[in-house]
């Protein structure tokens, strides 16, 4: 009998080393590497169906650890009702959705990338859960590298910002994006990683050149501002005076760059390379405000705003003069979406979520790489449309965030 079972618990373990490798496999493939190329190739605006076959490891994986973690699964969801609450109005909007199939497909697509998320919270400590999304991005900054260098009609762009590096995807603000994530990611892992460190450094240095490649402005700040935030978090933890000191230095900032914006704006956003008008974002929210007008406690139905081609989003981009595919705004992609009733319960839930963030900044089981990411994802829901996104890894990081320091808060009462 005991040879009988010898075979199976010798295997625990080599699953066990090898969990990681496949989790960070995954949440790579939820960044849809050139995915957005094969649609853009076919004149298509979503992934072509066939392109949904690389998800079947992704979601065979997810089904087994969801099943071997049930009890688990259901306590995180459970520690989360505000994002699950939205995942519920998202799968509702279909009844008032202006393109139901749409909003059908892409809730479920959403429901398994909330699912991944919450697998990582629930799974890993903050230290594996770091290395587990320190460990994906090596794969995307490698692929990103390898396309760049060794296919430039692929991994550049060539008619939009000729030269700047787009990587595993279709445009420069991607790249500079995922990277500028993939540097406070892997900074964060070397810090609580000691033996790894070397290797992580690296990592966090190949991201920011990749950041710098993209020209992307607005990830430079971002990858700084992640950083940024480390290193306030560092000096806190310091003790009193430190805390004093960094506090005041994080106020005189906040201070001259709000008096830029108000005082001077035209003179900051020449320096990043822009225009008043955010490249266009400006032009977008100010079209898309009145279709917000029209429907605005429960929207147009999840993801469905752009799609029908006849539909209001025809005559935003007759306003805008192209063809523009989200709200670059992640609240006003939430107010066409699902309303005012979803843009209140994404507040909600980022606030409890930032409180919980900021919390912990002193506590070294979450690391300094909590509140950092949480703030750059604040930035990023001004200016880009990430929240509540399938297939987002940006989204399903936040979910992983928001629900490991809800369970950790829960562990504490």
């Amino acid at each position: 009998m005991s040879l009988a079972h010898a075979p199976a618990n010798s295997a625990a373990p080599a699953l066990a080393r090898w969990e990681p490798v496949a989790a960070a496999l995954c949440l790579a493939q939820f960044s849809e590497p050139l995915f957005a190329a094969i649609a853009q190739s076919q004149g298509l605006t979503e992934p072509p169906e066939y392109a949904r076959v690389f998800f079947l490891p992704v979601y065979a994986f997810l089904a087994w650890v969801l099943w071997r973690d049930r009890a688990q699964a259901l306590s995180a969801a459970r520690a989360v009702p505000l994002l699950i609450s939205l995942l519920v109005l998202a799968a509702i909007s279909t009844l008032w959705s202006i393109d139901s199939g749409a909003t059908l497909r892409r809730t479920i697509w959403l429901g398994l990338s909330m699912a991944f998320g919450l697998y990582l919270a629930w799974r890993h400590d903050w230290k594996a859960l770091l290395n587990v999304l320190a460990a994906g991005f090596v794969v995307l900054i490698a692929g990103s590298f390898a396309l760049g260098l060794l296919v430039p009609a692929i991994g550049r762009m060539t008619a939009e910002h000729p030269g700047a590096w787009s990587g595993l995807w279709t445009h420069k603000n991607t790249l500079g994006g995922i990277m500028a994530l993939g540097v406070a990611i892997c900074v964060g892992a070397a810090i609580v990683t000691p033996e790894r460190r070397k290797l992580w450094i690296a990592c966090s240095l190949a991201a920011f050149a990749l950041v710098v490649l993209s020209t992307s402005k607005t990830a430079l700040i971002a990858s700084m501002l992640g950083v940024g935030m480390m290193v306030f978090g560092l000096f806190v933890r310091r003790g009193p005076v430190h805390m004093i000191a960094a506090i005041a230095a994080a106020c005189v900032g906040i201070v001259t760059v709000a008096g830029i914006v108000l005082l001077t704006p035209d003179l900051l956003v020449a320096a990043l390379g822009r225009d008043l008008t955010l490249t266009g974002r400006t032009d977008i929210w100010n079209a898309a405000m009145r279709f917000i007008e029209a429907k605005p406690w429960l929207g147009y139905g999840y993801y469905a705003f752009w799609l029908p081609e006849n539909g209001p989003a025809y005559w935003v981009r007759e306003a805008v003069a192209w063809q523009v595919a989200s709200a670059h705004s992640s609240w006003l992609e939430l107010a066409l979406g699902l309303g005012r009733v979803g843009v209140v319960l994404f507040a909600l839930q980022l606030l409890a979520t930032l409180s919980r963030g900021a919390g912990v900044m002193l506590r070294p089981e979450a690391g300094l790489w909590a509140p950092a990411f949480l703030v750059t994802f604040g930035l990023y829901t001004l200016s880009e449309s990430h929240a509540l996104q399938a297939n987002n890894i940006f989204w399903i990081i936040y979910v992983a965030v928001a629900a490991r320091l809800a369970l950790d808060a829960r562990q504490r009462v």
